[in-house]
Parts: C-alpha cells; structure tokens; sequence
C-alpha cells in the first residue's frame, strides 16, 4: 500500500508516525509504524491527531504542516543535515532559514524538534504527484478508509493498555458496598427420588 500524507497519524504518548492501513468495524484503526513497519490496532477511544490538521504558527496566519513539509524539501539538506538533539538555539536558527516567518514565542523547541523528526520519516512523498492529489481529494472530501481484511487484522498486535488506577474514595467505597451487601445462601436444590 503506498502511503499518503492524509493517512498519516501521532499518537500521544507513542513515539514515531504511522500511517493507517484499515478501519475497522468497531471505528478503531489498523495503524503501521513509519519506524519499523511493525502493524497494531488502536481504539476509537485512542486519541490520534492527524498529521494534515498541524499547523504551524507564523507571524500572519497558521501555515498547514504539509505546506512547513514542502519548504523543508526545497532546501533538504539544511533540513536533513539537522540533528533533533541540536540545542534549542540551533534548531530555531535552522527553522529561521527554512521559514523565516515562523512564530518564535509560540513555536516551541520541542515542536520544532518533532517537525525535523517528522520530516525525515515522510520526506519521500512530500511533494509528490501522488500526495498533492491525495491531499486535493482529502480536502474536497473524497478520501474513504479502505475496510479491514481479516490478515490485517490478524497481523496487527494488540495495543497493551495498563487499567485505569482506582481513585482512594472508590476503593474504599466499593468495599462499603461489598460489606454491606448480605451474604446469599446457596440454593438447595430437590433431588429426585429413586
């Protein structure tokens, strides 16, 4: 499947990008890492922000990551050449000669550490043929999810979720309820007669 830039997706509290494979039946999603290619599922109820709706503050209006993406492409080696660990100074200074018009109080270090980042792994579809229209069709609403198949399903890996810690109040309150529910006997049950 090739990758399109409107399929492409963060995670919070994942690191990398990935891109969406499938939707499933429950509104969950089969997602791919752009890391390593490693398949998993996500909830309906994850939250995921699409790369196409990121912005980035300018100094007039909010120029749409894509767009920041392009700007990058046109001078690749400046912003390939980059390390993401580079101090805050470079990394802005960097950003300055990609996109001069960027907002320095309220694009951030680590924002613009992500979009470096970011850049590197989508890099070969910015600009393209492909993603130009794909992105013309996102935004006159004719992009569809393509459905599910059932070795998509099978080779994604199950998201590993730890379970919601229980408040103090709760647990001390569910122990109320439990003391004082009465205890039921056990049915006696007739036996038949032989």
């Amino acid at each position: 499947m090739s990758m399109s830039f409107e399929k492409i997706i963060s995670i919070p509290g994942l690191s990398g990008l990935f891109k969406m494979v499938a939707q499933m039946r429950n509104g969950g999603f089969v997602v791919e890492s752009l890391t390593d290619g490693r398949r998993m599922p996500v909830s309906a109820m994850q939250r995921i922000i699409m790369l196409k709706d990121i912005a980035v503050y300018t100094m007039e209006d909010d120029m749409p990551l894509y767009d920041v993406f392009k700007k990058m492409k046109e001078q690749d080696g400046l912003a390939t050449g980059v390390s993401p660990k580079a101090e805050p100074a470079d990394l802005k200074a960097t950003l300055k000669k990609i996109l001069p018009e960027f907002d320095e109080e309220r694009v951030h270090a680590s924002d613009i550490r992500k979009m470096f980042i970011w850049y590197k792994q989508v890099k070969e579809i910015v600009g393209s043929p492909e993603a130009e229209a794909a992105m013309k069709a996102e935004n006159e609403g004719e992009v569809l999810a393509a459905p599910v198949t059932a070795e998509e399903t099978e080779a994604a890996e199950p998201v590993k979720k730890k379970a919601p810690r229980k408040k103090k109040e709760e647990v001390v309150n569910e122990a109320d309820a439990s003391a004082e529910e009465p205890k039921k006997k056990p049915r006696k049950t007739a036996k038949a007669k032989e």
